[in-house]
């Protein structure tokens, strides 16, 4: 048996997903300011909103490559950390740049 939805939560949270929409922040941001956490914003989004489905996360996105001589490949992340990869290792260069950018591998 489904559990009933409580109305009156739900009348709040979409009165808080309408400030939602009027305030041009991210999601995480208005969660932050409203002190509810995140998967409560997209439970409660899905539950009282019309059943809106969650975001998908945009691929990352990534500055073109280009190897300049040297004796290894960096990819530098924007948190400041760096990955040196030997440049004779393509096949490592590949698999380090696609689990990067969260694309599976093949077994």
């Amino acid at each position: 048996m489904a559990r009933q939805v409580d109305q009156r939560k739900c009348s709040e949270w979409q009165q808080r997903l309408r400030g939602f929409e009027k305030s041009r922040l991210t999601v995480a941001r208005f969660c932050a300011r409203e002190r509810v956490s995140v998967p409560a914003f997209w439970y409660w989004r899905r539950k009282c909103a019309g059943g809106a489905p969650e975001p998908q996360t945009p691929p990352a996105a990534f500055s073109p490559v280009e190897v300049v001589g040297g004796r290894s490949v960096s990819l530098r992340f924007p948190i400041g950390a760096v990955l040196e990869i030997p440049e004779d290792q393509p096949d490592l260069v590949r698999v380090a740049i696609g689990a990067a950018a969260g694309v599976s591998q093949p077994s």
